[in-house]
């Protein structure tokens, strides 16, 4: 028979002690740099302000995008703002041409327009609008700048005027083959007698010995005294090799002579301006003319002077203004002595003088 073997008890482990620990040395303290924050001996205390200054950065971090708002929204307001609302000025439109005038109408008036015939495009251009000059007179409340009824009165007296509306036509012609020569033969034409231009100056005086116009670029001035009372028929071209530009004015004043040296005869001889104010002083019935005063009739002297009777004479045309058809039409040719004693009558027919007899 088998022996059955006995299960052995299990020893009970032993439980080892635990080991006590070991105590950490302390380090000893880090010898601060130069310059370098001492460290904090008190745990409690650094945490402190290290709060502060996270604290600090914080508020920093949040002021940073408010600043950068604010100096965004001033760049936008005072800088893109302003030129958003500035446009860019568009070019006008080209002007469109219009027909080829036949006819200058100034002012009641109809004067024949530059011969042109379909070799030009014609276009109308805008006549400048003068500048008002600034008010350099007292001011409203009078000398003193007292309030009161003085004051008053000069504000009505500095009230502004309005400039004058132009009333210039301008005529610009392109396309011309010569318009120095189309110039020099319009000048020609309205310089004849029976049309009565003149070569003027800036104030409508007639100009003596006009120079020959030039053919490459220049400038005249034609003009004659309209029918309206104070005014006058102006015609202006400029020219270049390629355009030519033509003002159509009724404009203020009167055509007048130029004045003349005085006369050589000493003392008792007139000027040219005394004879002309002289002529203008008598009755159109002594020179056998219509009307009751010479306001109607236009006054030219010729140069040089005449012998009649062996008395030096100056020759003056009477032209009688028409205010209906708008033309000089001659009255009467005459000629008075330099001292003005003595004034004769020409018949252009029979080319003989006749002794008007004076007042």
């Amino acid at each position: 028979m088998k022996r059955e073997k006995k299960e052995k008890a299990p020893k009970p482990k032993k439980e080892k002690a635990p080991k006590p620990k070991k105590e950490k040395k302390a380090k000893k303290p880090k010898k601060g740099k130069k310059g370098a924050a001492p460290e904090l001996e008190n745990l409690e205390e650094g945490v402190v302000e290290t709060g502060k200054r996270s604290k600090k950065k914080k508020l920093l971090m949040l002021l940073l995008p408010v600043l950068v708002v604010a100096v965004g929204a001033a760049v936008f307001l005072f800088v893109i703002r302003p030129k958003l609302g500035e446009k860019e000025p568009e070019e006008p439109p080209p002007p469109e041409p219009v027909e080829l005038p036949l006819m200058y109408k100034l002012g009641e008036t109809e004067v024949h327009a530059l011969p042109v015939w379909g070799e030009s495009t014609v276009y109308l251009e805008e006549p400048e609008v003068p500048a008002v000059a600034p008010d350099g007179g007292e001011n409203a409340a009078g000398e003193e700048g007292e309030e009161g009824e003085e004051g008053e009165e000069g504000e009505e007296g500095d009230a502004k005027e309005e400039p004058a509306e132009p009333t210039a036509v301008i005529y610009r012609y392109e396309g011309l083959s010569s318009p120095g020569m189309l110039a020099s033969v319009y000048t020609t034409l309205l310089t004849a007698e029976d049309v009565g231009f003149s070569q003027v100056d800036e104030e409508l005086t007639r100009i003596k010995e006009p120079e020959e116009l030039a053919v490459a670029a220049g400038s005249v001035h034609l003009a004659k005294n309209a029918p309206e009372e104070g005014k006058a028929l102006s015609i202006q071209m400029v020219w270049t090799e390629e355009i030519c530009t033509v003002t159509a004015d009724l404009v203020d004043g009167r055509v007048k002579s130029p004045p003349e040296p005085a006369s050589p005869m000493g003392p008792m001889g007139l000027s040219a301006e005394q004879m002309m104010d002289y002529m203008q002083s008598l009755n159109p019935a002594v020179l056998g003319l219509e009307g009751s005063t010479m306001e109607g009739y236009d006054l030219l002297m010729q140069d040089g002077s005449v012998l009649i009777d062996n008395i030096p004479c100056v020759r003056i045309n009477a032209y009688r203004i028409d205010s209906e058809i708008g033309t000089n039409e001659i009255g009467g040719n005459y000629f008075l002595s330099l001292d003005g004693t003595h004034l004769y009558r020409l018949d252009v027919a029979s080319n003989s003088v006749e002794e008007l007899a004076l007042p």
